[in-house]
């Protein structure tokens, strides 16, 4: 009973911290709408890369329909109108969003690994076969298990592995540069994280030249001087 009592009693002073309801509360609802826009830039970001920047367009399509089917309801769908407006009005907007559900959905079923480039800046595409090959070669690998949804993997793409001395220590120890790209659940690099003990991204592999030893794994959050001191440790 001892828990209870000490929220109750602390309730009072903690309700002091809560904003009285007011007009900011409108102000912070139309900011709110601003955060659902990013998340829709984002998400046809994302599916842009998954499909192209003609599927990106037809997703746009499609949210322009919903848009319209919105804006139909709730001209036409209001309390002074007519019945038979208001019924109008609804079988337009229930057209308007099946039309828009279909475009997006049929434009989702076309995403596919191979509409994606799979290798870029110096990046090859990752395969168990292509690692085999060279590690028998005692060629150093750097591997990096990544996905487009992962915004950690963006994140240290952007601070860490693009960096210029990052890219040129690469270049200069002759290491290969693999990207197993997850975005679409690819299930040979499912299997591939499966071998080191995970079931997502991020995961960055540093093979060095000697085949016989085992990889280095680094942290899911890179640093330019933590992947450097990696690279220098399995050298």
């Amino acid at each position: 009973m001892a828990a209870p009592y000490l929220v109750l009693s602390a309730s009072p002073r903690l309700l002091k911290l809560v904003p009285k309801p007011g007009a900011w509360m409108e102000t912070f609802k139309q900011l709110m709408g601003f955060v659902l826009l990013a998340t829709v830039v984002f998400l046809a970001w994302l599916f842009g890369r998954q499909v192209g920047v003609g599927g990106m367009a037809w997703l746009l399509v499609s949210l322009l329909l919903f848009a319209m089917g919105a804006w139909v309801y709730g001209r036409g769908a209001t309390p002074l109108a007519s019945a038979r407006q208001r019924a109008l009005a609804v079988t337009a907007a229930v057209a308007l969003a099946v039309s828009g559900l279909a475009v997006g959905m049929a434009q989702a079923r076309s995403a596919s690994p191979g509409k994606r480039a799979a290798a870029e800046d110096g990046w090859e595409a990752f395969s168990p076969e292509r690692l085999a090959e060279l590690r028998r070669a005692g060629t150093p690998v750097f591997v990096d298990f990544t996905a487009d949804w992962c915004l950690t993997c963006q994140v240290n793409k952007r601070v860490a592995l693009n960096r210029t001395e990052v890219r040129e220590r690469f270049a200069r120890d002759g290491i290969v540069l693999l990207k197993a790209d997850w975005t679409l659940r690819d299930e040979t690099i499912t299997r591939a994280l499966a071998e080191h003990g995970r079931q997502g991204v991020p995961l960055y592999v540093l093979y060095g030249r000697d085949a016989s030893q085992p990889p280095r794994i680094l942290p899911e959050v890179l640093s330019p001087a933590l992947v450097l001191s990696a690279i220098e440790e399995a050298l």
